[in-house]
This record gives structure tokens, C-alpha cells and sequence, in this order.
């Protein structure tokens, strides 16, 4: 009869045994800057989508919370950003929403745009591989991408910590003048 795996080799490939409870600061000392804007960035794309479905099924459906989760859940970020542009080119004649007056469209535009944006950078940011040169203590986005049409693709770009917190701030930015234009 075959040994069972050894019991390291299962910890350290089942989530559940490999549990543990220490804190941030005992695993790998106090948190970094870059560790930490890298989680801003996450946290408010998804607090961003949020907002969207949020105003999707409130404000422009204007639907029960789980139906409207229903029809927002398995839709892609872009796809829940279509969904809303359509809706309110829908309901835009028939509901007020708090866009500049005058400019209501170029402003819903504008809104557009920015949500695609927010889209773009989390992409370009969270779809890279990010890491410190300890010998230029710079940090390096780098993206390798092959395709038919061009072969292989590696981009480098140095980036710093007021580059990444900007990212973080514009989808928060973008957040709340969704909100504001959808109270």
C-alpha cells in the first residue's frame, strides 16, 4: 500500500489545512505602500461596480433588490456599463437624474467614458505583472501578451506610488459623481 502524501504537501495545496491565524504585521511585518495602494485599487473598482448595479436596479429599473441582483450578477463590469448607458437612454426623457443642465448629454458622456476608464487602468494595472527593481528601487508594470497577428509583446513601465493612488482616487472620484448624478 502507496504512503499517503505528506502532510506539508497537503497544507500547502489545500486552502482549508493551510489556514492560518496570524495577523498581516506577524506574516510579513508592517504593510507596504505599494501592497496597500494595490489594494485600494481593487477594493474601489469594486465598490465602483457596486455603485452601478446599485443604480441600475434602484434608480433606473427601479426594481426589487434581488430581482435586479438577478440580472446584474453574472454580467461582466463592461456589460453592467452598457446595460446602465442603455437604460438611461431609455428612461432619460421620462425620469430626472442630476446632470448639468444644458449639457446633460456631453455630462452623461463624459460619465461614460470615465467608467471605461476606471475599467481600463484596473485592467492595465491588476492584468500586469507588478514588482520592485530592488537595484533602481523603482517599480516596474510589466505586460507580455502574444497574439497572431503581432507575436510576442512585452511592455515595461515604470510606475510609482502617486501613479497608483491616482488610479485609486479617480474610480473613487468617478463613484461619487455617479452617485451624485443618480441621487
Amino acid at each position: 500500500m502507496k504512503e499517503p502524501l505528506p502532510d506539508y504537501i497537503i497544507r500547502g495545496l489545500n486552502f482549508d489545512k493551510s489556514r492560518d491565524e496570524s495577523t498581516y504585521e506577524e506574516r510579513v511585518g508592517k504593510p507596504d505602500e505599494l501592497s496597500a495602494v494595490m489594494g485600494r485599487i481593487t477594493m474601489k473598482f469594486q465598490s465602483l461596480e457596486n455603485a452601478i448595479d446599485k443604480i441600475i436596479i434602484e434608480r433606473l429599473l427601479e426594481i426589487d433588490e434581488e430581482i435586479g441582483t438577478i440580472i446584474t450578477a453574472e454580467l461582466s463590469y463592461k456589460n453592467k456599463v452598457n446595460l446602465f448607458a442603455s437604460l438611461y437612454y431609455k428612461f432619460n426623457k421620462t425620469k430626472a437624474y442630476n446632470f448639468l443642465k444644458g449639457y446633460e448629454n456631453e455630462h452623461f458622456k463624459l460619465l461614460l467614458r470615465a467608467l471605461y476608464k476606471s475599467e481600463d487602468l484596473r485592467n492595465q494595472i491588476l492584468h500586469s505583472n507588478i514588482w520592485n527593481n530592488w537595484k533602481t528601487n523603482e517599480i516596474v508594470r510589466t505586460k507580455k501578451t502574444s497574439k497572431s497577428k503581432s507575436g510576442l509583446k512585452i511592455v515595461n513601465q515604470v510606475v510609482d506610488i502617486p501613479y497608483l493612488f491616482d488610479v485609486s482616487d479617480f474610480m473613487g472620484q468617478v463613484e461619487y459623481n455617479l452617485e451624485e448624478c443618480f441621487l
